[in-house]
C-alpha cells in the first residue's frame, strides 16, 4: 500500500535509489527527479509561486514522484489559484507491479489543487500524455515558431532532421550550394514592418512600470498567469544574468516588455551546437505585439544567435511572430488543463486562442 509524503531531506537517499532504478530501466536523464531540495519557489505558501514535492512510498522505498507549482492566474477577469503538474514518475514504467501508480499520482495532485494543468510533454505519445487524455483531459498545441538568423549554420546543426539519411543529404547539399538562402528569402517575404516608431532598451530588472502595464494589458486575455512586478521578479530575478529583459516603447509610451535567452547549446538533441535565442515571455498593450516582437528579435540578434524560437498560444502573438518573418514548425509543447480548469475556458474553441501561454510558464524555460 502506498503512502504519499512530502519530500524532505531524509528521503534524498531513497529518491537517488529510485532515480537509479528508473535510469537503468531506460528513463531519460532529463526526467530524473531532483535529488537536492534547492527551495526554489518554496518559501511562502501564500507567495506568488509555491512549489510542493511529493513522494509515493512503500515502506522506505520511493515508488513514485511528482511536484506541483501553485500559481496565481487570471481567468475571465477573475483571480484563481492553479497548479502546474511536473515530473510525475512511476516505477510502473519499469515494473508491471506498479502499473496503476501513474493514475494514483495524478489523483493525489488533483486532491492538492483541482485546477491542475500540464505544459510541455514532448509529444502526444509520451506516457503522461496518454494517461491524461485517457482520463478525459484535453490536449492542445501551443504553436512553435522559429527564425533563422544564420541559416547555413542552422541547416548544418539540426540533429532531429539529420537523423534521417534523406534529410541529412538535403541539408548538406543546401549548406554547400547556397540553398539555405531560400530560407532567408522566405523569412524576408513574410516580414511586415510594425506601424509607428518602436524603441527598446535592455534593463537589469523590472520596475514599477511592469505593474502599470499588467493592469492595462491583462483584460486582453481569456486566461494567463499573473505578470505583475512581484511575479516577474520571482520568475526572472535580477540575480540571474541569463535573462535578457527588454523594455519596449512605442512612440514615447511604454507598450510592452520581453524576456529572452541566448544559449550556446552543446550536443543538444534538437539544436546540436547552435547558439539559440529564445523568446521566453512577453506582455504588451493590445495591438502593440508586433513592435515588442521586433524589439526582442533585434535584442537577440545583437547577441549573435543562430536561431530564434518561441512558443505562443495567443493569436495576436502568433501573428506578431509571423509578421516578423518567423516560420512555424512542429511543436512538442502541449497544454493540458484538468476538466475543472478547462471549464473556466468554455467555450474552449473560442477562449483558448485568447490565452497567453509562453515558454516562461509552468516550469519555465527548462533545457534552454
Amino acid at each position: 500500500m502506498f503512502e504519499f509524503v512530502p519530500y524532505t531531506q531524509e528521503w534524498i537517499p531513497s529518491v537517488r535509489e529510485f532515480n537509479d532504478r528508473m535510469a537503468a530501466g531506460g528513463l531519460e536523464a532529463e526526467l530524473r527527479f531532483p535529488e537536492e531540495l534547492d527551495g526554489q519557489f518554496c518559501h511562502d505558501p501564500q507567495g506568488p509561486l509555491f512549489r510542493e514535492y511529493f513522494l509515493a512510498v512503500e515502506g522506505q522505498n520511493v515508488r513514485g514522484t511528482y511536484f506541483i507549482t501553485h500559481e496565481q492566474w487570471v481567468a475571465n477577469g477573475s483571480s484563481c489559484r492553479v497548479a502546474s503538474y511536473r515530473l510525475p514518475t512511476s516505477e510502473g514504467f519499469i515494473n508491471p507491479r506498479y502499473k496503476g501508480l501513474g493514475l494514483a499520482l495524478l489523483n493525489h495532485a488533483l486532491s492538492q489543487n483541482p485546477l491542475l494543468y500540464g505544459l510541455g510533454y514532448g509529444g502526444r505519445d509520451r506516457p503522461l500524455a496518454r494517461l491524461v487524455t485517457k482520463e478525459g483531459w484535453l490536449m492542445v498545441e501551443t504553436p512553435f515558431y522559429f527564425r533563422c538568423v544564420h541559416p547555413r549554420r542552422v541547416v548544418q546543426n539540426l540533429p532531429w532532421l539529420r537523423k534521417d539519411p534523406f534529410w541529412r543529404f538535403l541539408l548538406d547539399v543546401a549548406a554547400v550550394s547556397g540553398g539555405w538562402a531560400g530560407i532567408t528569402a522566405l523569412q524576408h517575404l513574410r516580414t511586415r514592418m510594425p506601424a509607428g516608431t518602436t524603441t527598446f532598451s535592455t534593463v537589469a530588472d523590472f520596475g514599477p512600470w511592469a505593474d502599470d502595464l499588467w493592469e492595462r494589458a491583462r483584460t486582453a486575455y481569456s486566461m494567463l498567469a499573473v505578470r505583475n512586478l512581484r511575479m516577474l521578479r520571482t520568475r526572472y530575478p535580477a540575480s540571474d544574468s541569463r535573462f535578457i529583459k527588454v523594455a519596449v516603447h512605442c512612440e514615447s509610451e511604454l507598450c510592452g516588455w520581453l524576456v529572452g535567452l541566448a544559449t550556446t547549446m552543446q550536443s543538444h538533441r534538437h539544436f546540436g551546437d547552435l547558439r539559440v535565442g529564445t523568446i521566453v515571455d512577453c506582455l504588451a498593450l493590445p495591438g502593440k505585439e508586433d513592435g515588442v516582437i521586433r524589439a526582442g528579435l533585434k535584442a537577440l540578434e545583437e547577441r549573435d544567435v543562430d536561431l530564434i524560437v518561441s512558443n505562443q498560444s495567443h493569436r495576436n502573438w502568433c501573428c506578431a511572430l509571423q509578421h516578423a518573418g518567423f516560420l512555424s514548425g512542429p511543436t512538442n509543447r502541449f497544454f493540458t488543463p484538468s476538466p475543472k480548469l478547462r471549464s473556466l475556458l468554455e467555450p474552449f474553441p473560442e477562449k483558448f486562442p485568447l490565452t497567453h501561454l509562453t515558454r516562461g510558464d509552468a516550469a519555465g524555460p527548462v533545457h534552454l
